[in-house]
């Protein structure tokens, strides 16, 4: 199903789904890309911020994946 099918409710459904799990995943667990892929591009930006978040907190930096 590509993303011209789902409504924009739809995509913040698993924005939701996708983002709600991320502090109960453990590290066997794999991350849904297939419902990642059915995102649009502005859906997939609020996913990928929500893990870059989720690490910086895990972390304790924001500038855990910088090289300076």
């Amino acid at each position: 199903m590509s993303n011209d099918e789902l409504s924009q409710k739809d995509q913040a459904k698993i924005v939701e789904k996708l983002t709600s799990r991320l502090d109960e995943m453990g590290v066997e667990e794999d991350f849904d890309e297939d419902s990642y892929n059915q995102l649009d591009e502005w859906h997939k930006m609020q996913v990928d911020d929500a893990i870059t978040e989720f690490a910086n907190g895990a972390v304790g930096s924001d500038h855990w994946d910088s090289d300076e």
